[in-house]
């Protein structure tokens, strides 16, 4: 006999499979990450393929198969038309889309993690982005996530010689977080910080109080993240 499960999910991707079928990476509030197997949900008049759309905001049930978990029944919370109608908003749900697809591994129940996205799905469809605030916004929930996931870099003194930064410094990834310029050492993974106080906005302040003057740190965003990736964890 099958167990039949219910639960709350933000749809991330959607593969094509077969004819008719579709295959769903979800993130749910119960179980975590996990895929989905939608039936014949391709065909004109199914009832699922009117709810169970990417980037949305479902609760749906679903059954324990030998290969898939198939999903029975769907009903819609939240489709956010509105950020989908916006390129940016749509652009920013594919990339924190990827971030989930790529850093979170195997099935585990975290509720906070799921909390937290979906968060920040309902915030990017109410507010009124820029584009500079759309940047901002996926440096500030980029590093929230890493947070989560126990990769938060060290920032409050030096990794090194333990003592407080007051302002520039660099950020060494292979010491786990910020070094001052005293005990700094040439390294492939330093990034240079005029400020340390903007990396503390991301980690621990809201999204809000951030100096909008204040240029957002792309670059070490980015090699954070492909640092992170690379750490054989992620790669099983």
């Amino acid at each position: 006999m099958f167990t039949h499960h219910y639960t709350e999910a933000v749809i991330l991707s959607e593969l094509i499979k077969g004819e008719a079928d579709k295959v769903f990476t979800v993130y749910t509030r119960d179980f975590g990450k996990i895929n989905l197997l939608g039936r014949s949900i391709r065909k004109g008049k199914s009832k699922l393929g009117m709810n169970f759309q990417l980037f949305s905001h479902v609760r749906t049930g679903f059954i324990e198969g030998r290969g898939y978990k198939t999903i029975t029944d769907v009903s819609g919370v939240s489709s956010f038309k509105k950020a989908k109608r916006n390129l940016g908003k749509l652009s920013l749900f594919y990339r924190i889309s990827e971030l989930f697809l790529t850093f979170i591994k195997g099935e585990e129940k975290d509720e906070k993690v799921f909390i937290f996205l979906l968060s920040a799905f309902e915030e990017i469809d109410k507010a009124d982005f820029s584009v500079k605030e759309i940047e901002l916004f996926y440096c500030f929930f980029s590093f929230q996530l890493m947070r989560f996931l126990g990769y938060e870099p060290h920032i409050q003194s030096c990794a090194v010689c333990k003592k407080k930064i007051e302002k520039d410094c660099f950020f060494d990834l292979e010491e786990g977080g910020a070094v001052c310029c005293f005990c700094f050492k040439k390294k492939p993974f330093s990034v240079y910080l005029k400020d340390i106080r903007i990396l503390s906005f991301f980690l621990h302040l809201d999204i809000k109080d951030f100096p909008q003057d204040a240029k957002a740190p792309d670059y070490l965003l980015s090699e954070f993240l492909f640092f992170v990736s690379e750490n054989p964890y992620f790669k099983k």
